[in-house]
């Protein structure tokens, strides 16, 4: 996951982790086809989270080419919408973020010249295989 908007210098981690990776992850599992275990792909999709928690502009940014990996990857933050409002200390009018969805594939390691970005939704639990 990364963070594209200005963040105001308000910590979202708890934010993000409790309320936003934890339920697309858990709805992105569970969208998986048995027909999805094997491929391997990369989906990225972006998408703004507005004050109220509801979601704006999601779009795929990057496609696998596959449906059966391109549909729970989108579905799962559909179905997560809303997500709770934004913190109250945050004044912008939205979060931007980033998800990239692993199939399959190990998430590329941070260089150690750039900020360390916050996890990929697929980098610390592969999804389940059949």
């Amino acid at each position: 996951m990364q963070i594209l908007s200005d963040t105001q210098s308000v910590d979202f981690g708890p934010y993000l982790n409790k309320s936003v990776l934890a339920s697309i992850r858990q709805h992105w599992y569970s969208l998986i086809s048995d027909s999805a275990g094997m491929k391997k792909g990369l989906v990225v999709i972006e998408f703004r989270i507005l004050k109220d928690g509801s979601v704006a502009g999601l779009k795929i940014a990057t496609a696998s080419g596959d449906l059966d990996l391109d549909r729970p990857a989108y579905g799962s933050i559909t179905v997560s919408n809303p997500f709770p409002p934004l913190p109250s200390e945050f004044k912008g009018p939205y979060l931007g973020l980033r998800f990239s969805f692993y199939y399959n594939l190990q998430a590329p390691k941070a260089s150690s010249t750039q900020p360390p970005p916050s996890k990929s939704i697929g980098e610390e639990d592969p999804p389940p295989k059949p």
